[in-house]
């Protein structure tokens, strides 16, 4: 940083955005700012984790001119944790390459044969790391209520993570083996999320839930917990269905629902799509991004200058 002498340092994620702003204020880059995707930390965490985590949240917020979070939602936690000023805040929805996505032209069934998918099996798709917080175990345990009502289901958890070989020693327990494929690390996201009839995301938090996004420009219907920026994204009963967190049943009922009526399946997924090519696309999003950048190289006109 010291030898390139740059005008502006954005950073992102937590320990990427502490070093990154720490370093940047110690070589004195006169625009600093942080995207908060999300806390390293979550409302379920234990105390001295959570304490040790605020702290350093705290302390590198003192280093940004700006603090760009990606939900009304997170914004909100950070202030009530005392992380930041009022005025460095400023909300940025994330948004999505959706011609990208739109592009996604595969035979439906032939892809879902790649994974051992019968023809007329419904699908739910599950796309995050296999860690803590992103509630794999209460997805499995409304699972097994919603194959008693809906036999022909397969549940997909897209994703890889610490949490694997114990997702799959609860699969066997409850007896789901049959109807439960982990498919690992994959690339094809978006030719994946194509075969999907519906997206689940239960997490006990989020800054914004982007696998949602990516599921809702392809048309599906989502299920999901009311937490954190997901709020943002999810229309509850018009794009899909917001759940309270660690409630298995209340996941399993929403699941069954959209599940057993193509019909609604049809008309939450027109709206999710319709939603996100109004709100949530990449352009957008560096648009506003730009706005920032602009209104702090005015406001610091006279440091840039002599640095020159």
């Amino acid at each position: 940083l010291k030898k390139e002498k740059y005008d502006i340092i954005h950073t992102h994620k937590s320990k990427a955005g502490f070093i990154g702003r720490l370093a940047a204020k110690i070589v004195r880059v006169p625009i600093i700012i942080h995207t908060i995707h999300g806390f390293a930390f979550h409302e379920f965490e234990k105390p001295p984790r959570r304490i040790l985590f605020i702290f350093l949240e705290r302390l590198a917020a003192k280093f940004a001119d700006k603090l760009i979070t990606v939900s009304e939602p997170l914004k909100r936690w950070g202030l009530r944790l005392k992380i930041g000023r009022a005025e460095q805040y400023i909300t940025i929805h994330d948004g999505i390459e959706i011609e990208k996505f739109k592009k996604v032209n595969i035979d439906i069934e032939e892809k879902k044969q790649e994974f051992g998918i019968k023809q007329g099996e419904l699908v739910v798709g599950v796309v995050s790391k296999l860690w803590e917080g992103k509630g794999h175990r209460d997805i499995l345990k409304a699972a097994k209520g919603v194959i008693k009502k809906i036999p022909n289901v397969r549940f997909m958890f897209v994703g890889e993570g610490y949490l694997r070989e114990e997702l799959e020693r609860l699969t066997q327990q409850l007896g789901l083996s049959e109807n439960i494929i982990f498919t690992g690390f994959r690339r094809d996201i978006p030719e994946i999320t194509a075969i999907f009839d519906i997206a689940v995301l239960a997490s006990y938090y989020e800054g914004m839930g982007r696998v949602l996004l990516e599921a809702m420009v392809l048309a599906k219907p989502v299920v999901a917990t009311k937490v954190g920026g997901i709020v943002d994204v999810v229309e509850d009963g018009k794009t899909g269905f917001l759940v309270p967190p660690k409630n298995p049943k209340a996941l399993a009922e929403a699941m069954i629902r959209l599940l057993s009526d193509e019909r609604l399946r049809k008309i939450m997924g027109k709206e999710a799509r319709k939603r996100i090519d109004t709100r949530f696309s990449a352009q957008a999003m560096v648009s506003k991004i730009e706005e920032v950048y602009q209104e702090l190289i005015k406001r610091k006109e006279g440091i840039l200058r002599k640095r020159r």
